[in-house]
């Protein structure tokens, strides 16, 4: 059974660096009494992977291979897990391709435990993250252990990335997410009320390029729509 562990009676300070949230990553481990922790910044663009933060009580070993073979990019979980926005758990995924398949036995090698939950927090501005907690015990035992992981571990994940902020303030994160010119022109004609054929008419692009870069912006800007794009656009001031 999963140890109870009191956030707030933990220093509610920043982290200093990324040394001081990696030890209290560990320390969060024990006092839960869960098998790792995780957790991913994934930075403002999906499309970047020396953006991305990574911290965790994985095998080091495991984590080499992961970054090396897969990535945010090639795994499935962060795409439906965003899709979503809700807890998923592991058990989930784990039969849905072979890319998964074999991403989880490859973990469970370095002693990943077979079970899990990742939560994904979505922070406008700042960037996407998902925070990961992982167990080992049979199936029957996690049915009854996952709600009260997830309970427990929600606010724990959230708190966690607001103690984060600091540092990864420090990271060379682009403040203008990424985006081509291109892709900065369309959302511009966007905000000023053009639609897609227009947009085309006035940059000399067919209407299919414009509604391309358009996808790729809202990719970038992790926005469902492009009214939605253009306003985080506008909030960031990557817009004229």
């Amino acid at each position: 059974m999963m140890n109870r562990f009191d956030i707030f009676s933990a220093t509610q300070e920043p982290f200093a660096d990324s040394r001081e949230s990696a030890d209290f990553l560990r320390m969060a481990r024990d006092r839960f009494g869960v098998l790792n922790l995780s957790y991913w910044f994934l930075g403002a663009s999906n499309d970047l992977p020396d953006r991305m933060t990574w911290l965790s009580t994985y095998d080091e070993s495991y984590m080499a291979i992961y970054m090396r073979e897969y990535s945010p990019l090639k795994d499935r979980a962060f795409q439906i897990c965003f899709r979503t926005l809700l807890p998923l758990d592991w058990a989930q995924l784990r039969n849905s391709d072979e890319s998964v398949q074999h991403i989880h036995e490859t973990a469970e090698q370095f002693g990943v435990g077979r079970h899990g939950i990742s939560i994904p927090i979505r922070d406008p501005g700042v960037g996407d993250a998902m925070f990961s907690i992982n167990f080992e015990c049979d199936d029957r035992l996690w049915e009854k252990l996952r709600q009260e992981l997830v309970n427990s571990i929600h606010l724990f994940a959230h708190y966690y990335h607001l103690r984060m902020k600091n540092v990864l303030a420090a990271r060379p994160v682009s403040a203008e997410f990424d985006l081509s010119p291109r892709e900065r022109e369309v959302l511009q004609w966007a905000a000023e009320g053009k639609t897609a054929w227009e947009t085309a008419q006035l940059l000399g692009l067919s209407e299919s390029a414009v509604n391309l870069y358009s996808s790729k912006a809202m990719s970038k800007l992790r926005a469902k729509t492009k009214t939605q794009a253009v306003a985080i656009a506008v909030k960031n001031a990557i817009l004229n």
